[in-house]
């Protein structure tokens, strides 16, 4: 009854505790000072209202839960230690029934072991009685014998010494013979021994003779006949060889034939395409030629003819200067940049730069075909031979633009880098190489650039560079340059400006590009040939210069700037290049042809020189293994293993002889020293006394008394090992073992229900707080909307709705004030005959603020506490109130 009173205390406390858990938050109700009773809803239940109740009616199901569940512990725990003390019981009756037997049963146990030691102790008594009986006869007789043979000290000692000296003489003797018939039998065996090591080694050296004269004749046979094929290898060899040289030879040439079709296959494709965009394009050509006024012609003429000099300064040529001069401006004025006009074809055709920021090859000899285009007509018409464009003029302008790259060059800074310049040209051999530069931006910022973008950038560079006169300080040293009139048949400057090469690099340091013109002279033309008769010492025209040698001399074509004239050129260059192309079908045809042969004969003679050398490897193969065949060990035959056995059985006949004369002289010691020691004892045994012989008679009757005691020991100490096993044993019973389990299974089914009903309860609070968090949730969605001014009313899980008054009024509603605990005033609306309800938003956040975010813990906890109370038996309360 005790555990029911306690119970029935802890249920209510924790009812308590859910109830103040639940209603702990401040419930904001507005009441209306006068409302009329006709109106549907005096009020709105609020957010944190709706959130406390349902938490309360959550509070209360689960106390209600924890209540079952400790009443239904309670009743299973009674019934549980009912069983279990009935069980207990029965136990304890089998034990005391089970104790009476297995005493019964070890006192007979006992009284048998006892009785047997009993009769193991007589046993030993008797023996040891009849033992010591025996033995003190024994020592009577002695004693009796003894009185007769006394002697004294001095005589025993006298006995002892002639023994020992008669055993040492006898030792002596049996030693030394036996030493002696051991030297006997080692010096027949040494005789032996050495007599047959000479007749061993003479066979063998017998054997040797006779097989070396064989393998010598044998290996000279072979070298006979391994030398010939060898000869045969030597000459097949030569043959595969020969036809190697023929196969490589032939292999290149058709390389180089199959490589001529291509590259005509190449240049006729090249050449058909020219063709096929010059008929194409009749009025859609790029501009490729200036204007200049006649007097700008003529003051070069005048220059070249008659100064021919670097420069053309104020200072030293005022009039032709100040005729540049006005020249160059009119000049400027017909060729402006308006007057550029690009090809559909240029400028669909795109440019492409190297990693280094220099212009690709193909795109620099369209630079440079197109500068010739501007440039030749005007040096034309002043008298200087046209520019010309070859494989080394492009080359050496490429590797000078990529060289400036690589150093870095400020060229805005530090203008030309002669230099460079000079090392290129020491290079090639050719002695000096012209250069000309014109800074230009829009095509290195250029997205994309064109075969166009790269003709106007060539087109400004030249006439910057050609017109250079029509400014007021200038040398006209680019002029000059472009031009080429500085060099003439009679001047003897170094270089010269036969061959052009025009490229654009894009300078990283001041972020603009350059069209760069270098020029070089020819080798072989008639100025330096001239110099070379009047004996001036340079590089230009000799076997240094590589400008002039192999395919660096190979001219590339300039198109005329006449489009009609590109057509007959071109139309001429296909049927040229169409006829090349099947003269190198034919070749390559022919030298594939020749190959075949070639290769045919080269694996025929190949298999030849593999017989050949298959041959040599046999013959090798066959001398190794006969002369290996040949040379036998000496030691196998049977005339040495003849004699081996006789050394064999010499050893043997000597080791049996020594093991025979040890043995017998073993025996003949061994039995020398026993009677020896026989006599010793014997003196020994004499007695100087009765009191010494008596003491060793005693001796005898104490071994017997202790070795009696042992066994007496030993018999007690066995029967106490066996009685203590007796009282050690238990009593094996089946049916306390099966109430034990009962016992375990009544304990699990009580746990098991415990966990059941722990659950049960989990599940319950899990269920609500989701069925909360779910309500919460929807009213903060709504709440949210209200707080952040998106929304002028919220509908309440009851169906009303609440309006935002924000200073709205209306003559149909009942203004009201109240006030909440902990809350600010709120203003409240509330419009008849309906169910809703006006406040401001500021009153509505203030109220959000207190509404709670999450399920009540403390409530929870509580609750937990109390079922957990209920079912150990102690209380929330720690002591009850009297009242």
């Amino acid at each position: 009854m005790s555990k029911q009173k306690n119970s029935h205390k802890i249920l209510k406390s924790v009812a308590l505790a859910g109830a103040l858990t639940a209603t702990g938050a401040v419930a904001t109700t507005a009441h209306a000072d006068t409302v009329a009773t006709s109106t549907a809803a005096t009020s709105a239940t609020t957010t944190d209202q709706q959130l406390a109740n349902m938490k309360s009616a959550h509070a209360a199901t689960e106390s209600a839960t924890a209540a079952s569940n400790a009443a239904a512990m309670n009743s299973a725990t009674t019934s549980a230690n009912s069983q279990i003390a009935d069980l207990n019981n029965q136990i304890q009756t089998r034990q005391a029934s089970d104790a009476a037997m297995q005493q019964a049963s070890q006192a007979s146990a006992i009284a048998s072991v006892n009785q047997a030691a009993t009769s193991a102790t007589d046993a030993e008594n008797a023996s040891y009685s009849q033992a010591v009986a025996s033995q003190t006869a024994a020592n009577n007789a002695t004693l009796k014998s003894a009185q007769a043979t006394i002697v004294t000290e001095q005589q025993k000692n006298q006995e002892t010494a002639q023994e020992n000296a008669d055993y040492q003489n006898q030792a002596g003797n049996l030693d030394s013979q036996h030493n002696a018939t051991l030297n006997q039998l080692d010096q027949a065996l040494k005789n032996n021994t050495d007599g047959t090591n000479f007749a061993i080694q003479k066979e063998i050296s017998q054997q040797k003779t006779d097989e070396q004269g064989a393998i010598d004749q044998a290996a000279k046979n072979f070298d006979s006949q391994i030398s010939a094929a060898d000869t045969e290898v030597g000459k097949a060899q030569q043959t595969v060889n020969a036809d190697q040289d023929v196969v490589n030879a032939k292999d290149a040439a058709n390389k180089a034939a199959q490589q001529a079709v291509k590259n005509a296959q190449d240049k006729l494709s090249g050449a058909q395409d020219a063709l096929k965009q010059a008929e194409a394009s009749v009025n859609d050509v790029t501009t490729d030629s200036l204007n200049v006024p006649q007097d700008y012609i003529n003051v070069w003429k005048d220059y070249y003819q008659n100064i021919h000099s670097w420069d053309l300064t104020k200072d030293k040529n005022p009039d032709l200067w100040n005729r540049n001069h006005n020249a160059s401006i009119e000049a400027k004025k017909l060729n402006s940049d308006a007057n550029f006009r690009a090809s559909s074809t240029d400028q669909n055709t795109p440019i492409h730069f190297n990693q280094d920021g220099t212009l690709s090859r193909n795109d620099e000899i369209i630079a440079t075909e197109y500068a010739t285009q501007l440039l030749n007509p005007i040096r034309e018409a002043i008298g200087v031979n046209p520019l010309k464009i070859t494989n080394a003029s492009i080359d050496m302008t490429a590797e000078n633009a990529s060289k400036y790259r690589v150093k870095g060059h400020n060229d805005f800074k530090d203008s030309h880098d002669n230099e460079l310049i000079k090392q290129i040209a020491q290079e090639w051999g050719c002695d000096d190489m012209g250069e000309s530069l014109s800074g230009n931006y829009s095509l290195a910022r250029t997205k994309n650039p064109t075969v166009a973008d790269l003709k106007k950038s060539v087109y400004n560079a030249v006439i910057a560079l050609l017109f250079e006169g029509s400014t007021n300080s200038t040398d006209n040293g680019h002029t000059t340059d472009l031009l080429g009139v500085r060099y003439t048949m009679n001047n003897i400057f170094l270089g010269g400006s036969d061959f052009l090469g025009v490229t654009y690099d894009i300078d990283p340091v001041n972020h603009n590009g350059w069209v760069r013109f270098n020029t070089i002279g020819d080798g072989n033309s008639a100025r330096v040939k001239k110099m070379h008769s009047k004996g001036y010492g340079f590089n230009a025209g000799t076997a240094k210069d590589k400008t002039i040698q192999g395919s660096n001399y190979d001219q590339i074509a300039i198109p005329s700037a006449n489009h009609d004239d590109q057509i007959k050129q071109l139309q001429a260059a296909v049927a040229s290049d169409q006829q090349a192309l099947n003269d190198a079908k034919s070749k390559a045809s022919t030298t594939a042809s020749e190959l075949k042969d070639a290769q045919d004969k080269l694996a025929s003679d190949q298999a030849k020189l593999s017989q050949a050398q298959k041959r040599v490897t046999e013959l090798r193969t066959n001398k190794e293994n006969t002369l290996k065949a040949m040379a036998t060990d000496p030691m196998q035959s049977p005339q040495i293993k003849q004699l081996q056995a006789k050394l064999a059985q010499a050893r043997a006949d000597h080791d049996n002889g020594v093991e025979a004369e040890n043995t017998q002289y073993a025996a003949k010691a061994k039995d020398l020293k026993t009677k020896h020691e026989a006599k010793l004892a014997a003196i020994e045994a004499q007695h100087t006394s009765l009191a010494e012989l008596q003491s060793q008679l005693q001796a005898k009757l104490d071994t017997l008394k202790a070795q009696h005691e042992a066994k007496i020991k030993q018999i007690t100490d066995d029967a106490n090992a066996k009685i203590a096993a007796i009282k050690n044993q238990k009593v094996a019973d089946p049916k306390i073992d099966k109430l034990n389990a009962q016992i375990a299974q009544i304990k699990s089914d009580l746990a098991k229900k415990q966990q059941e009903l722990d659950n049960n309860y989990q599940a319950l609070k899990t269920k609500n707080q989701a069925e909360y968090d779910a309500l919460a949730k929807k009213l903060h969605e709504t709440d949210k909307a209200v707080v952040n001014g998106n929304s002028d009313k919220y509908v309440t899980s009851d169906g009303k709705t609440v309006v935002m008054a924000d200073g709205k009024t209306s003559s149909d509603s009942v203004a009201t004030t109240t006030s909440v605990k902990n809350a600010v005033a709120t203003t409240v609306k509330v419009e008849p005959e309906t169910s809703s309800v006006e406040m401001t938003r500021e009153a509505y956040k203030a109220q959000q603020a207190k509404l709670p975010q999450t399920g009540n813990n403390n409530s929870t906890a509580l609750i937990a506490l109390g079922a957990i109370a209920s079912m150990f038996g102690f209380g929330l309360v720690a002591k009850k109130k009297q009242w």
